[in-house]
């Protein structure tokens, strides 16, 4: 058998006497190589776990966004049989070819383009085509265009978690998925395999984007919940990631989509997650792409509440955050002797970040001597907490807190916690 894909292997190996590297149990690697002459950093893949839920729309906007700010950046339209990219951005040439390879697009603001559109006589022309050759075309994309410098390659994935998406995980160096979802009841279920299914992969989610969110009423201005309440908050806190947008009902962006003005759309969320992006990737290039693990602590009390106090809780939930999202978490007990015995079981267990409710000055400047970082004035459920936190909503702070009056030590707060010093 060639080490080539074999459209009739069964993936079975207890039937196949052919001698295969997979049968040999040696380690794959399933890279497709990079054209020669191009230079790609960071692949983003846009997903969703259904269809009709704007995915295609949202991976052009992220596009249109980062290269507003001065990006090289690309589009590669790996949804081959609902193909819309070019139209989004209102490409009508083919795509032709030198010596190098094929040459993408590219739109009036510079992104580059891939999709099968440019390459079909007419766009109206059904992809009808079986799965390994969908995939061989997505791998070829990745292989044979030229794209050159680019900075950020967003690739519009086909719905749900077949072959596609599969070859994309595994052909290309995914450093991230964005979820795109909508506000219905499946969502939980949608969004649980593509979570599940980027973890298999050992790809990070990035967070989620919800789209048909909300109708805001041209008269009174209240949001309108038209496709029923929102759910993402719940399951984005379940995973502990972060939702990047919540995005409305609004015929202005379906109306410059479909007539290919998505550059000259400007919508302010977007630009809220190009700064996220920003952010997550000088953090993965600072430490060298490697994977790094996020140790949290909550001082928690009998109730899997923030305790108001770090240096006299119960006990310590210990999250532990990966490049995929939550590894896990467990608790451990609390001496309840003070912010130093507080602060060693901090060291002990690799933690640098406090998630916290009220902490005085010296168990602060303790935590910080030590490289801990501390996001104080936190209150209720942990998980929730920790979320936001992730999410960026909850920031870290150099400001010591008293928990029973919730004022700035520096501010003074009347003595009833000895100065915030001791009790915390």
């Amino acid at each position: 058998m060639s080490e080539e894909y074999n459209e009739n292997c069964s993936h079975d190996c207890s039937s196949c006497g052919e001698s295969c590297s997979e049968r040999a149990g040696a380690p794959q690697d399933f890279l497709a190589p990079m054209n020669a002459y191009s230079n790609v950093k960071n692949v983003i893949a846009v997903v969703s776990g259904k269809g009709g839920v704007g995915k295609s729309f949202v991976t052009c906007a992220l596009a249109a966004a980062m290269s507003r700010r001065g990006y090289r950046t690309a589009v590669l339209d790996a949804d081959m049989t609902g193909p819309s990219v070019p139209r989004c951005f209102g490409l009508r040439d083919k795509a032709v070819a030198d010596e190098r390879g094929i040459l993408p697009a590219v739109t009036k603001g510079g992104i580059r383009v891939m999709s099968v559109n440019l390459l079909l006589e007419n766009e109206e022309t059904p992809v009808v085509w079986r799965g390994p050759v969908i995939a061989g075309t997505v791998k070829q994309f990745w292989s044979d265009v030229v794209w050159g410098d680019v900075d950020y390659m967003f690739v519009d994935m086909p719905p749900g978690t077949g072959d596609v998406p599969l070859t994309v995980f595994q052909s290309l160096p995914v450093a991230g998925i964005i979820v795109v979802t909508s506000p219905q009841e499946l969502v939980s279920m949608i969004v649980a395999k593509a979570v599940h299914m980027a973890e298999e992969m050992k790809i990070p989610v990035l967070g989620f984007v919800e789209n048909y969110s909300y109708i805001t009423c041209g008269h009174c201005g209240e949001k309108l919940s038209v496709f029923g309440e929102s759910r993402i908050d719940e399951i984005a806190a379940q995973y502990m990631l972060p939702v990047l947008a919540k995005l409305p009902v609004d015929p202005a962006i379906a109306g410059a989509a479909d007539s290919g003005r998505m550059e000259e759309l400007s919508v302010g969320c977007f630009d809220s997650i190009a700064d996220y992006l920003e952010n997550v990737f000088a953090a993965v290039h600072a430490s060298e792409k490697k994977a790094e693990i996020l140790r949290i602590a909550v001082p928690t009390d009998e109730n899997e509440n923030i305790s108001g106090h770090f240096g006299h809780c119960e006990s310590f939930m210990l999250y532990e955050i990966g490049p995929g999202g939550l590894n896990g978490r467990h608790a451990v007990k609390a001496s309840g002797n003070g912010h130093a015995s507080a602060i060693e079981l901090m060291k002990e267990n690799g933690v640098s970040v406090v998630v916290c409710g009220g902490i005085g000055r010296e168990a602060l400047e303790g935590l910080t001597a030590e490289g801990i970082r501390v996001v104080p004035g936190m209150s209720g459920d942990i998980d929730v907490a920790v979320a936001a936190f992730l999410d960026g909503t909850a920031a870290e702070s150099g400001a010591a807190t008293c928990s029973s009056c919730g004022q700035d030590e520096d501010m003074g707060c009347g003595g009833c916690c000895s100065g915030c010093s001791g009790c915390h």
